[in-house]
């Protein structure tokens, strides 16, 4: 039984590697007005080839959700999500823009998810309200004290939209998640290439890191492993102030 859901996933992840190989390729244009949708959807048909990259993730990611997720809807939707936020990380890192058509198709599957989830509906419509809400002022934050967009809109419809798929906790994890990311990675690209930048890094690939973690382990697990860095790390500094207070003193 579970060999035909592998199957099944194979198959998805294939054909979601074309689909995300040519979304990468052509939706910028479409999105800078450059190509109607018309012309997107002949050269999807006449372009189709298979991409190697992106079928090799999926078909890795799929059958991880299949192996450790188990066969449900989540599953299931968790791969469609996976294609927009292939989508989100891949334009963003190289045009500085999410598209809306991620932001669509990630609200479709979370739609999905809330009409079997009616009972718990406070969770998700609070969610994508609290996640927007959260890049939405600090965007609006960095704009009154730097005078410059520090998250751009399609961060805040991203979140917005993930909020609404994943509920309050985890997506105040995600937030949680994407930062650390952030500030590791973001931090380790300015410093190494602080002459060759604006110092502008795309925020929306680390939503997506953060997402996918979530996807796989628990909220409550990584708020855990947090609490646990967050008391090393205050007795190390405590027990390094004591050493050198007395050193000192």
């Amino acid at each position: 039984m579970m060999t035909i859901h592998y199957i099944i996933a194979s198959i998805i992840a294939i054909i979601f590697g074309q689909i995300s190989s040519h979304l990468n390729k052509k939706l910028p244009p479409v999105v800078a007005e450059e190509i109607t949708y018309k012309e997107f959807f002949e050269s999807l048909k006449k372009d189709f080839r298979i991409d190697i990259f992106y079928t090799f993730i999926f078909l890795v990611l799929f059958n991880s959700f299949i192996h450790f997720l188990g066969i449900n809807l989540t599953t299931y939707l968790y791969m469609s999500v996976s294609l927009a936020l292939s989508l989100a990380f891949s334009v963003d890192v190289r045009f500085r823009l999410i598209p809306d058509e991620t932001h669509i198709i990630i609200l479709f599957a979370g739609l999905i998810n809330f009409m079997f989830n009616l009972s718990n509906w406070w969770n998700y419509l609070l969610g994508a309200i609290i996640g927007g809400a959260i890049f939405w002022g600090l965007g609006l934050l960095s704009i009154i004290i730097f005078k410059k967009e520090g998250m751009g809109f399609g961060d805040v419809k991203l979140m917005a939209s993930l909020g609404f798929m994943f509920g309050i906790k985890n997506i105040l994890v995600i937030t949680l998640v994407s930062f650390v990311f952030g500030a590791i990675i973001g931090g380790a690209i300015l410093i190494l290439k602080r002459n060759d930048n604006d110092g502008y890094i795309p925020f929306g690939p680390f939503i997506v890191i953060g997402a996918i973690i979530i996807m796989f382990v628990p909220s409550d697990i990584i708020i855990n492993i947090y609490i646990e860095f967050c008391t090393w790390l205050g007795l190390m500094m405590s027990d390094a102030a004591y050493f050198l207070i007395n050193k000192f003193s």
